[in-house]
């Protein structure tokens, strides 16, 4: 009898250990999955509003979207513009690079959208809220910090000779720039507006940080 009663001890202390271990697995399967879906959902909600950054832009008098054309190689995007007052709404077929565009700003005069053109080349494409106004297109671009009616960029790879370009008279300024490091392509470190003058802080090629002050009157 007694060892009737032995026998059956040992099997049920085995039996609740086992469903001892048994418990301990669920919670853990379902944290697991858990995390894992928690993660995945998040990912996903970070590349939509990522997608949604570089497709969307909006200011205080405009919406613009940009749309790919699937299975193009050319021509292969449409920028939509719309007034909020809803009185004007235009489309307008861009040649910027599949899946490798983006809006970069959008303003009351213009919509921005860039692409990279190989090497250290980065091209954009200005499309203007008037829409009869002809799309411009620039490369090596450099924004003026504090005021977006003027752009820098460079000129058939010329990096010695800054171009500055006004968007409201379509007028522009060279500015040599041949003392600045030739690796940078002619990107400056920062352009600002002031009053009539604009003013390039860039480093030289001996490694010395130069101000340069350039009178804007001729292209005003």
């Amino acid at each position: 009898m007694k060892k009737y009663f032995i026998f059956f001890l040992f099997i049920f202390l085995g039996c609740q250990k086992d469903t001892n271990k048994d418990k301990s697995n669920v919670p853990t399967s379902r944290k697991e999955k858990s995390i894992k879906e928690s993660t995945k959902t998040n990912k996903i909600e970070s590349n939509n509003e990522y997608l949604e950054s570089i497709y969307n832009c909006e200011n205080d008098k405009f919406i613009s979207v940009l749309e790919e054309i699937p299975n193009r190689n050319s021509d292969a995007y449409k920028l939509t513009i719309v007034s909020k007052k809803g009185n004007s709404k235009f489309t307008k077929i861009i040649d910027t690079r599949p899946k490798m565009s983006q809006i970069h700003e959008c303003n009351n005069l213009y919509t921005e959208v860039g692409f990279p053109c190989g090497g250290p080349c980065y091209s954009r494409v200005f499309v203007f809220t008037d829409k009869n106004r002809p799309i411009e297109q620039y490369s090596h671009v450099q924004k003026v910090k504090n005021n977006s009616n003027f752009i820098a960029h460079i000129k058939n790879e010329e990096f010695e000779k800054l171009i500055i370009h006004n968007f409201t008279n379509s007028k522009e300024l060279s500015v040599n720039i041949s003392d600045a490091i030739l690796l940078n392509y002619g990107q400056m470190d920062s352009l600002i507006f002031a009053k009539d003058n604009l003013v390039l802080y860039y480093t030289s090629n001996k490694n010395k940080s130069i101000v340069k002050k350039i009178n804007l009157k001729l292209i005003l």
